[in-house]
């Protein structure tokens, strides 16, 4: 069961120990905005982020969750939505998912994203990095189903594990983003400061190749640290899971969802380049505004989501929703369509589009 209303703990645990995450260069001001030829990384299913937020992962909640988060992806980029090759062997309902983006899957609009093309090549790679894990969702090979088969997208870069090492490693020293999980478990362990961050920079070496997750790493530690600081490490360890494939791929992606925010603070002070991340509460609101809460959300289908985001409409729409305007213009074109005709509820692909239309001509005469 889903214990919602507790989703920020894990966060607030890692602003209480001034955990700010590895700073990492904000982009000039020519980079700011939304770039929608950015692919969308579906981090909002991914079973580490989401136990950050004290979400389970295999359950029929999480699955719904994530197919009404993913239709209001499709409208935030012009480019696929990519997930990790490892949901194809972590997630149990994920079949059932592409199944039900079928559309998307046969269009190449959702695609997953490894080091290798191949799912069982890329299975046995992971086995190894789970090898002793009793829950190794690797261990045996992937059962057939009647899902379709995404494309793949190659992942650039050397291994997660690697650039999760360096990250770790600088964030140690004092003054750094895990510097209060330092102090913490040399209280709890009984060692002065500079013991305990040589103890903890060689977490890596310990793992000897596993996979580097809270679970792995809280093993590899001489001794128990308090839940607060395991919930802290968690969060630094998506975070920088996070960092690599943004970087690696390009890529944005949704936050602020029902069920969490599953940022990991990469929206915090120094966290991150904070134009990758794209609130959904923010669009869930314009849609609102425009009339299209209800279809987009429950009665479009997912080439009805295409062609709705397709139009330059929409685009000018989020463009200005995610940065690229002042921050009331969109207000006040939506007020002024009003004006003209009132926005009602769509019911239609062609309702929608005719929206869109008329709050973008406001969004013209605005900006001229």
């Amino acid at each position: 069961m889903q214990r919602v209303t507790a989703r920020r703990d894990a966060y607030t645990a890692g602003r209480d120990l001034h955990v700010h995450l590895c700073p990492v260069p904000e982009p000039g001001p020519a980079g700011a905005g939304h770039h929608r030829e950015r692919p969308i990384f579906v981090q909002y299913a991914n079973p580490e982020i989401l136990a950050c937020y004290r979400v389970a992962a295999d359950t029929g909640q999480t699955a719904a969750q994530t197919l009404r988060a993913t239709r209001l992806a499709v409208l935030l980029t012009d480019a696929p939505l990519l997930f990790p090759s490892s949901y194809l062997f972590e997630l149990p309902w994920f079949p059932a998912y592409l199944r039900a983006v079928a559309p998307l899957v046969h269009d190449g609009l959702v695609r997953h994203t490894s080091a290798v093309a191949e799912p069982e090549a890329f299975r046995e790679l992971k086995a190894r990095e789970y090898h002793g894990d009793p829950v190794n969702p690797y261990a045996a090979p992937r059962p057939p189903t009647a899902a379709p088969e995404p494309a793949w997208h190659p992942r650039p870069g050397g291994p997660t594990a690697d650039d999760i090492a360096g990250q770790w490693r600088a964030a140690l020293v004092p003054g750094g983003a895990l510097a209060g999980v330092v102090r913490a478990a040399a209280r709890g362990w009984g060692l002065p400061y500079r013991r305990a961050e040589t103890v903890l920079a060689r977490v890596p070496d310990r793992l000897a190749g596993r996979a580097f997750v809270r679970r792995f790493v809280q093993a590899a530690l001489p001794g128990p640290v308090p839940p607060q600081v395991a919930n802290t490490v968690a969060m630094f360890l998506s975070a920088a899971y996070l960092r690599c494939y943004l970087r690696e791929l390009d890529a944005t992606i949704v936050t602020d969802l029902p069920a969490g925010a599953f940022s990991c603070a990469l929206d915090g002070p120094g966290g991150g380049p904070r134009d990758r991340l794209l609130p959904a509460r923010r669009l869930e609101l314009a849609l609102g505004w425009l009339g299209l809460a209800g279809f987009v959300l429950h009665g479009a289908g997912w080439r009805d989501l295409v062609s709705l985001r397709s139009s330059p409409g929409f685009g000018m729409i989020t463009s200005t929703l995610y940065g690229n305007g002042p921050p009331d213009v969109f207000r006040l074109a939506v007020v002024g369509a009003g004006r003209s005709r009132p926005l009602a509820p769509a019911a239609t692909c062609g309702d929608a589009l005719s929206n869109v239309a008329a709050v973008a001509e406001e969004l013209v005469r605005l900006a001229g």
